[in-house]
């Protein structure tokens, strides 16, 4: 599978660089950092088809690991961030460990054969729970064992906390993830897939009637936005 950007520079770095891993439906990037010059030295993005199933995604991802051979490099970090769909963000109060799967089965149905995973967010008295397909996630136990794991939800919070009002966009191929916040408090991180411009509109404007957001909302749009920008 040949990526769909593949960006390397001629820097030479002294020490192991540390990889930055994204993936989720969408697809999968890699990002090597020069953590001592704070220089990116290489950046690799994959997209997944529309309809993959969690295994195709699992070997497809197997298939460019093996290929880049990941095996035989060395890293001084490994950051994995999961952007998969499936995750609630849990006030501490209400948090029990015992309870997730439930929490999680509650809002999308308990079909999807996935490892359920939590991480505090301290700042914001907060846990992110989420899931992530076994299958995928068997890859990654054995590829990266002792990787640093978190979901986008508990990284995005902090995104443009400056602005009180704010729809904070990320485009991906049929995906785009929002973060809305109204009034400085946090309302909502989720992912919306769509396969039209109208599609993408019609997210961003449901978004901002049910949150009833006022007018004066900053909107931040990012990444793929040939096909949105006229709409948008």
């Amino acid at each position: 599978m040949n990526p769909s950007f593949n960006i390397t520079t001629n820097t030479a770095v002294a020490g192991k660089p540390v990889l930055l891993i994204q993936v989720g439906k969408q697809g999968i990037s890699f990002t090597q950092l020069d953590s001592d010059s704070n220089t990116f030295i290489a950046v690799q993005v994959y997209h997944f088809a529309k309809f993959a199933s969690d295994n195709d995604i699992a070997d497809t991802i197997n298939d460019i690991l093996r290929a880049g051979d990941f095996d035989q490099q060395h890293f001084k970090k490994i950051f994995v961030t999961w952007c998969f769909d499936e995750n609630i963000l849990v006030p501490h109060e209400y948090f029990e460990g015992n309870d997730i799967t439930a929490m999680l089965d509650l809002v999308y149905g308990d079909a999807a054969q996935a490892t359920v995973l939590h991480e505090p967010v301290l700042a914001y008295s907060l846990h992110s729970v989420y899931r992530i397909p076994v299958a995928v996630k068997n890859i990654f136990n054995h590829w990266f064992p002792f990787c640093i794991q978190n979901h986008q939800a508990a990284l995005m919070i902090n995104l443009g906390k400056g602005n009180k009002n704010l729809l904070y966009c990320n485009f991906y191929p049929g995906l785009l993830t929002v973060l809305l916040r109204k009034n400085g408090q946090l309302q909502l991180i989720q992912n919306f897939e769509f396969t039209t411009p109208e599609d993408a509109v019609y997210h961003l404007l449901n978004i901002c009637r049910s949150f009833e957001t006022t007018a004066e909302i900053n909107l931040i749009l990012l990444n793929l936005l040939q096909k949105s920008k006229q709409l948008l």
